[in-house]
């Protein structure tokens, strides 16, 4: 077991693409200290390469197939639904429960945690599902936090509308995320911190190497040096990569225009030619400081039914822009694709593998491809969930954007001034330095692999259910973690059939 604490970055989109440059004209010394100290790697992500499902993958060491969440939403084809089951978010362990067993933790930061779980010694729920409210255990931390940081899990400008306000809230955002986590650490002695910020992965969508995301790295880098100056294990990693978008392929618009989708966006088109839409109302509240008001008179169904600035509408919103008898197909943002014929019958298998080819061959107006593969689903997810997961999954190509909205007409477009310059790609970040890591690079390491390696560090058994392996290579041979022999915990039949009752009742949402 290492005697000395561990500390996790997490780095929500990070790779070396960009950092690289930056590293080289010296703007990042204390990552380019960590690379050259440590071992680093590229990180491979969970499809899709999201936020969401991957910091939970991360988190529990599990496919999204365990987990039951497989983007920002869930299609239930057979109940004509689009859907968000964030009950699920909780039903999993996570590999800091495991630690805090025998061990103080303080985890601060990380997506898809809310509301807070009861862990020794604190929790802070991170963006962009987690509240203003109730996000920190224990509860009365909020408060001080609030008084001391005027802490916030969420911002308040829209880098697509206010962007030099949303970004001068980001830095700042950033950098009490790292001041916050350092008292707290300091003050509760945890041998495992894990602080992650969200927002960092925000400026690289909209501005991606602008002078505003550099000074959102440099804050993370100067935050860095005081733990590669101290007696620390320090590990730096991401959900997923990034990239600058070539291109905009408009999947549902594809769909539609090749018989497998048919919608009634009536509505909506109506708002959009009216000029009202969800983005415009959102930033009129937020001007007026009338936020709060807005959430309480306006009906979640209108809210819906409103189209974004490109007039296409998103997630629980499609599920009344598509005629659902008419339509073979519908497509999540980034990848996921869901069949509305039933599985293993012979229409569901001619229309997915006619489906596969024709996504696979499918180019831009430019000949460029829009994919680098595409999945059938039980080729990447396995488990309790894989019933409800994606029938086919794109494994979106370098430079390729794919949105899930359902409203547009183009199926190509090119990235605007307004939205989003970057994508994320599968390729993240792996860093670890300190006494107990080696040195050098690594092959590249699955996402799944952190929870049990860290937990490994610590000296904890393997969940006998986590889909990761312990990647003891990257340890200092002469570590107790290089020497010493992984243990698996077997799950136990009364373990198991507790973890069946903790699934139905998520989807009960008891």
């Amino acid at each position: 077991m290492t005697t000395r604490p561990t500390i996790v970055f997490g780095l929500d989109g990070a790779h070396y693409e960009l950092l690289e440059p930056w590293i080289e004209a010296g703007h990042l010394p204390n990552i380019e200290r960590a690379i050259d100290s440590g071992i680093s790697a590229d990180l491979e992500s969970v499809l899709p390469p999201v936020t969401s499902p991957n910091w939970k993958a991360y988190a529990t060491g599990k496919n999204p197939g365990k987990i039951g969440i497989f983007w920002w939403e869930n299609i239930d084809t057979d109940n004509r639904r689009v859907h968000y089951p964030s009950n699920r978010k909780h039903v999993n362990t996570e590999f800091w429960e495991l630690i805090a067993r025998d061990e103080p933790v303080g985890v601060l930061g990380v997506p898809t945690t809310y509301p807070p779980k009861d862990v020794d010694s604190f929790l802070v729920s991170g963006p962009p599902d987690g509240k203003n409210t109730g996000y920190a255990h224990p509860s009365e931390l909020e408060s001080r936090l609030d008084e001391e940081f005027d802490y916030r899990v969420r911002k308040h400008h829209r880098l697509d509308g206010e962007r030099e306000a949303a970004a001068e809230e980001i830095l700042e955002l950033i950098d009490s995320r790292f001041t916050a986590a350092e008292m707290l650490r300091s003050e509760h002695d945890v041998s495992f911190l894990q602080v992650t910020t969200f927002y960092i992965n925000s400026l690289q969508h909209y501005l991606w190497d602008d002078e505003y995301t550099l000074q959102g790295w440099q804050i993370i880098d100067e935050h860095l040096g005081q733990y590669l100056d101290g007696d620390f294990n320090v590990v730096l990693m991401s959900d997923h990569g990034s990239n600058p978008i070539r291109t905009v392929f408009h999947i549902n618009a594809w769909l539609e225009a090749n018989g497998y989708l048919a919608t009634d966006t009536d509505v909506a088109d109506t708002f959009y030619r009216a000029g009202i839409t969800k983005d415009r109302l959102i930033q009129l509240t937020n001007k007026l400081g009338l936020t709060a008001l807005a959430k309480r008179i306006a009906p979640r169904k209108l809210l819906q039914y409103l189209p974004d600035n490109t007039g296409a509408v998103n997630k629980e919103g499609k599920t009344d822009a598509v005629d659902w008898e008419a339509t073979d197909a519908i497509a999540s943002g980034q990848g996921p694709i869901y069949l509305t014929a039933d599985r293993g019958t012979t229409e569901y298998d001619r229309i997915r593998d006619q489906l596969q080819a024709e996504l696979e061959s499918t180019t831009d107006p430019d000949g460029n491809a829009i994919s680098d593969a595409v999945y059938k689903g039980e080729e990447v997810y396995s488990g309790s969930y894989v019933d409800e997961s994606p029938d086919l999954v794109i494994d979106q190509t370098t430079g390729a954007h794919i949105p899930g909205g359902i409203g547009r007409e183009e199926i190509f477009t090119k990235p605007t001034e307004e939205g989003w310059r970057a994508e994320n790609k599968r390729q993240g970040l792996f860093v670890a330095t300190g006494p107990d890591f080696a040195g050098g690079t690594h092959d590249p390491i699955s996402i799944l692999d952190l929870a049990p390696t860290l937990l490994h560090l610590h000296d904890r058994p393997i969940p006998a259910d986590m889909d990761g392996t312990v990647q003891q290579s990257i340890f200092d041979p002469d570590s107790d973690s290089a020497r010493r022999e992984v243990r698996t915990e077997h799950i136990s039949k009364r373990k198991q059939e507790r973890a069946r009752i903790r699934v139905v009742a998520a989807d009960l949402d008891l």
